[in-house]
């Protein structure tokens, strides 16, 4: 029977303390008394001793082998014999045997009296060890009870012998304040037991430990107060000294007693438990017909191991769920302090060294990243913890912004980065943008990766459509290495590159196309190769999306009047860039032409003049080989005849002092591929919105200016880490957005309660009130007051159920730490376009600047 309380421990303590008080003073009182008792009571006192010793070692030994505990083992037995002993004793120190033996009755008595009493004594510091045995080796084995049972037994027996053939000395010494100084060895060893058992700590919720100590206690105090001080045999000291031995075995057997029945007890509710579900089945068993009868058995027992399977498998697999979950947070806590404060100071003023130095700091801490992530996603698959979702998006818009965040690194090895959907393509889908994104980062990664020069192109084509889906060819083609012919296969393997040696050039960890292969087949597809050495390498693959019902508001492509049959000049010296930019400018009403080179377009306009017929408008490559685009606007604006018109430049790498020139030669656009089709759209109307005033009083268009020309949203960040608070405000109010910071919660609400916000970033992991309940009193609010605040959640989490616990909770978004910024501007800025686009006539949004363009 265990008591769990924290009040029965001080209890008990105290309980202690006063027996001990108790005993102390009684033995003050009866040294003073001079009564005596008889050698009939000792003998019934000793007789007493004896049955309750039979009775705890009887006790003891069932309670071992019921539970297996060596400490109960070592106490059966030790019972056992010194009940053996104390009868010896009574028996041979009993007036029938007087005159018997070899030795004196007194110094008989003296010496068979404190045999069984150290013998038990030692017993009990020893069973401290069965304990502490138990909580190393669960079982005890035939050997362990053979050799207890081997010394317990050899011990008895020889004390039989010893004192039945050896004159015994008296141990007596009047004299000395301790007259029998050789009985307080029991009372030691009863105390050295009674302060283990104390610090071992069962005593306080178990019964059968606190009678234990309680019984040793007792046997301590009687051993070093009552027996060493008594003169004469059956005078009071004693005399009681042979009490408190029966009080102590009373004792002991008071907690085996309880032990037991708590014991039985519970076997008897289980018994009840087990005879009630038996009952109930056959009950069930029975209401149904004998011929299903073998068959339901057979059934029930399926099930039950099934569940069993089932249970095992959920509790590895929430295993490793939490694993993933603390190893992303713990990761990518710190990474995002590293990447976001390293590209923060590369934006300010750095000597070379210094720039040097933080641009491999940040490109090695997002290699860790990208090693961490691919490692993490491929757990994940082997956990089977990575799901797909299934919601709205727009594919060009997803590619777009996919193959923007992918630009810089083909900058950087002056690579052009070209991506085309066909015209035909659904674009309202339903899917996962994220894994889908994911798989092409990684195949443009590694085409980025393995081309040192030319292009990369990513397609997509329509391959099939059926009632509520599509199926779409994503191709990603390169002009790099290529891959040998015996690598095609080993590619997709965990860990396997095509360039395996120890000095490879390339990194890497071999997992990413793993990665893609499980993903694509996910998403209902597959996935090839193929590839020439030195001609490049074409990666493949297919994946089926639902399409929307009714499907998303989007801002292109649009064909406002303005537009209809503007005469537009493309040149571009790459033939699908061409291609694309004729695709776009036609769709939107416009009467495009498309050239090669510089001394092609000088042709073309000179050919437009002497028709009458001039271009509007220039979409102009900013390297070209023979003549760029800043030559060419050149030779435009010394040749006034060719009429007013337009000048956009498209870049692929910006360079230092690129504005400046634009300036200067009256180019009014500025923009840098790759590039989304509603912001060259935008960039065209609000060029043609401005025409008629000198380029060079006028701002130069680019992406900036068209995110600036919107109204500054109002952000709140509620975050409690001081080091990701500083990175997402300097991220934020850099990119024009006005940013207030609450450490909690609770503060959090009271913001939104007093102010207003156009976005909320609600960190998950905060003291207080976590990002959870901030979310749902902030909808409670709403539910009053009307209105609707989007709720983006940071989590340093990246599991997918994380980000259906943020959704299911009210929040609109969701970004994982570190965070990116990229990705975090990416997605506050798709909510606030979501709020923006939202009109009565549910029409779609049309950028302002088409909207004023005069008629």
């Amino acid at each position: 029977m265990i008591n769990t309380r924290p009040e029965r421990a001080l209890t008990r303590s105290i309980g202690y303390l006063l027996v001990i008080a108790a005993l102390l003073a009684g033995a003050f009182v009866f040294g003073k008394m001079t009564w005596k008792g008889n050698g009939e009571l000792h003998t019934l006192l000793e007789t007493i001793a004896t049955v309750l010793l039979l009775i705890c070692g009887v006790m003891s030994l069932v309670r071992y082998y019921t539970k297996k505990s060596s400490a109960f083992l070592i106490l059966g037995g030790g019972f056992l014999g010194t009940a053996l002993l104390n009868g010896y004793h009574g028996a041979i120190t009993s007036s029938f045997l007087v005159g018997r033996t070899p030795s004196a009755l007194s110094a008989l008595s003296l010496w068979s009296g404190v045999t069984p009493r150290l013998f038990l004594a030692l017993l009990m510091c020893a069973s401290l060890l069965g304990w502490k045995m138990e909580s190393r080796h669960s079982t005890t084995g035939r050997r362990e009870e053979f050799l207890v049972y081997v010394l317990i037994g050899t011990f008895t027996v020889f004390s039989f012998f010893f004192f039945g053939i050896v004159r015994l000395p008296l141990e007596y010494y009047p004299n000395f304040a301790v007259h029998r100084p050789f009985l307080a060895a029991p009372g030691i060893f009863f105390a050295l037991a009674a302060v283990g058992y104390w610090r071992n700590g069962g005593w306080k919720t178990d019964d059968v430990e606190h009678w234990l100590l309680l019984s040793l206690i007792i046997g301590g105090v009687s051993y070093l107060t009552y027996n060493p001080f008594y003169n004469n045999m059956h005078e009071p000291l004693y005399v009681i000294g042979h009490v408190l031995n029966d009080l102590q075995y009373a004792c002991m057997l008071i907690g085996l007693f309880i032990s037991m029945a708590t014991i039985f007890k519970s076997e008897a509710e289980n018994a009840a438990r087990l005879r009630t579900a038996q009952d109930e089945l056959e009950a069930r068993v029975l209401a149904r017909t004998t011929d299903l009868a073998q068959a339901n058995q057979a059934l029930q027992e399926e099930i039950i191991e099934r569940r069993r399977a089932e249970h095992a498998a959920e509790a590895a697999s929430r295993a490793k769920g939490e694993f993933l979950a603390n190893m992303s947070h713990e990761i990518r806590t710190p990474m995002n302090g590293i990447i976001g404060m390293t590209e923060l100071v590369l934006e300010t003023e750095l000597s070379v060294e210094q720039r040097d130095s933080l641009g491999l700091v940040k490109v090695s801490a997002e290699a860790l990243v990208a090693v961490v992530n691919d490692i993490l996603d491929f757990s994940k698959i082997e956990a089977g913890k990575l799901d797909l979702e299934s919601i709205p998006f727009d594919l060009r818009q997803s590619l777009g912004e996919t193959m923007k965040a992918l630009d810089f690194r083909a900058h950087v090895k002056a690579l052009e980065l070209i991506y085309e959907v066909q015209s035909d393509v659904v674009e309202a889908l339903l899917g996962d943008p994220g894994r889908l994104r994911q798989v092409i980062v990684n195949l443009v990664g590694n085409a980025i990766k393995f081309t040192d020069r030319g292009e990369i192109l990513m397609s997509v084509t329509q391959e099939a459509e059926s009632s509520g889906a599509v199926s779409l060819h994503f191709a990603v083609k390169d002009t790099g290495v290529g891959i040998p012919t015996d690598k095609l296969r080993k590619i997709f393997e965990p860990f396997s590159q095509a360039d395996g040696s120890t000095s490879r050039k390339y990194g890497g960890t071999g997992l990413g196309l793993t990665i893609c292969v499980k993903l694509v087949e996910m998403m209902k597809g597959r996935i090839w190769v193929e590839s020439e050495v030195g001609k490049g390498a074409t990666f493949h693959f297919t994946a089926t999306f639902n399409v929307q019902d009714k499907p998303s508001l989007r801002l292109a492509p649009i064909h406002p009047e303005q537009l209809q049959d503007l005469r537009a000049l493309i040149v571009d010296d790459n033939f699908t860039n061409r291609r694309i930019l004729l695709d776009m400018l036609t769709r939107w009403g416009m009467r495009p032409t498309a050239v090669e080179s510089g001394l092609a377009a000088m042709k073309e306009l000179q050919m437009a003049k002497s028709t009458g017929s001039l271009f509007s408008l220039i979409l102009l490559d900013s390297q070209m080989p023979d003549m760029d685009g800043f030559a060419l606007a050149e030779q435009i604006q010394k040749d006034p005849g060719l009429g007013p018109m337009e000048i956009l430049m498209l870049t692929s790498a910006g360079q230092l002092g690129d504005a400046a020139r634009c300036r200067e030669l009256g180019i009014c656009a500025y923009l840098v591929k790759p590039f989304h089709q509603a912001e060259l759209l935008e960039a065209i109307c609000q060029t043609i919105n401005k025409k008629g005033a000198p380029a060079k009083d006028l701002p130069l268009v680019t992406r900036h200016t068209l995110r600036e020309d919107e109204h500054r949203p109002r952000i709140l960040l509620a975050e409690d880490n001081l080091v990701n608070q500083t990175l997402a405000v300097r991220l934020l109010e850099k990119r024009g957005y006005l940013v207030k910071v609450t450490g909690d919660g609770r503060s959090a609400v009271e913001a939104v309660e007093t102010g207003q916000f156009d976005v909320v970033l609600m960190d998950i992991q905060m003291p207080g009130m976590d990002g959870f309940e901030a979310t749902a009193a902030i909808r409670a609010i709403e539910k009053i007051k009307g209105g609707h605040i989007p709720i983006i959640a940071l989590t340093a989490h990246a599991l997918k159920g994380d980000e259906e616990d943020c959704i299911t909770s009210g929040m609109d978004g969701y970004v994982s730490k570190p965070i990116r910024a990229i990705e975090l501007v990416s997605t506050i800025e798709k909510l606030l376009d979501n709020k923006r686009s939202v009109q009565p006539d549910n029409s779609a949004y049309v950028p302002s600047s088409i909207v004023t363009l005069p008629k």
